[in-house]
């Protein structure tokens, strides 16, 4: 058996925009094609903060590891 090293292929550099909302809270996360997003009061539909892509991935990351979950 000959070894093969895997060489998946790069993640996308457009990413698809939606929303995730909050539980019942009226927030909600807009998600944005580069990779950016938006904290939204849906309520009022106002945008209390805006994240670079870097901080939601920071913030994504560090929400898995306070539920417990692994990737």
């Amino acid at each position: 058996m000959t070894s093969q090293l895997l060489n998946p292929p790069k993640p996308p550099t457009l990413h698809e925009p939606g929303c995730l909302l909050l539980a019942s809270s009226g927030f909600y996360i807009r998600f944005h094609e580069d990779g950016s997003a938006s904290l939204v009061d849906g309520i009022q539909d106002i945008t209390i903060a805006d994240f670079t892509s870097a901080e939601i991935e920071g913030i994504a990351y560090g929400l898995n590891n306070k539920v417990g979950n692994t990737r």
